[in-house]
């Protein structure tokens, strides 16, 4: 992965995590498009976020978070981060 995306995923996760609270009050289960450390929009599944990103953000620098506050299941992917 290109290093500018990596980034952008890494700013973009640390500001979500930080307004998580907010964003569970009216987007719980929702998935949030996010670019340059802000969320520019909501999306009821990850699909429909992801080609909203395509669609809005030619360069890809986007990334997508799921709006709840238990921990992501990464299944065998945590694995291989360890």
């Amino acid at each position: 992965m290109p290093e500018d995306h990596q980034r952008e995923i890494d700013e973009n996760f640390d500001f979500f995590q930080r307004n998580l609270a907010r964003y569970l009050k009216g987007h719980r289960g929702q998935f949030a498009l996010l670019r340059s450390r802000a969320v520019v929009g909501f999306f009821d599944g990850p699909g429909e976020a992801y080609r909203s990103g395509l669609a809005r953000f030619a360069d890809e620098l986007f990334s997508i978070q799921e709006v709840e506050d238990r921990p992501a299941e990464m299944g065998l992917m945590s694995l291989a981060l360890d």
